[in-house]
């Protein structure tokens, strides 16, 4: 889910803070828990999509904003150091960038990852569903 639409879910300010998305995720799962609408089952069903989606969304920004937090206090250490230490330190930017594409790096490949297999396993659903016939074997009689 890309980040912007992941602050449109929890109705939050893209400038908030890890408390504020807590906050705000708390907020959302009070008001679309699934046992909520225990009476309703078409409404039970939709509140689980929703908290499905307030879940994702949810991690996503704790994630992007754990790392935002990160990449300031290293731009914050590296402002401080003098020319002298940064030869020493040096590369605690350079380190909270190369995390920070990382983590980037395999968030995309989990969810990439997540999209195959469910791509997969709907395929093979529809597969079981279809009913067999000779024409689709793939064999060819000769004439």
């Amino acid at each position: 889910m890309e980040i912007r639409r992941c602050f449109e879910v929890l109705d939050l300010d893209p400038n908030s803070d890890i408390q504020e998305a807590k906050q705000a995720y708390r907020d959302m799962v009070n008001i679309w828990h699934p046992d909520r609408f225990s009476g309703n089952p078409r409404l039970k069903m939709k509140a689980e999509r929703k908290l499905k989606e307030i879940n994702s969304a949810y991690e996503e920004i704790v994630r992007f904003l754990s790392l935002k937090e990160k990449m300031e206090e290293a731009r914050k250490d590296t402002r401080r150091s003098g020319p002298s230490s940064r030869e020493t330190e040096g590369t605690s930017l350079t380190e909270a960038m190369a995390e920070a594409g990382t983590r980037i790096f395999l968030g995309l490949w989990f969810h990439l990852n997540q999209g195959l297999r469910r791509l997969v396993s709907d395929q093979a659903v529809n597969e079981k569903k279809k009913p067999p016939t000779d024409a689709g074997n793939g064999h060819h009689k000769p004439f």
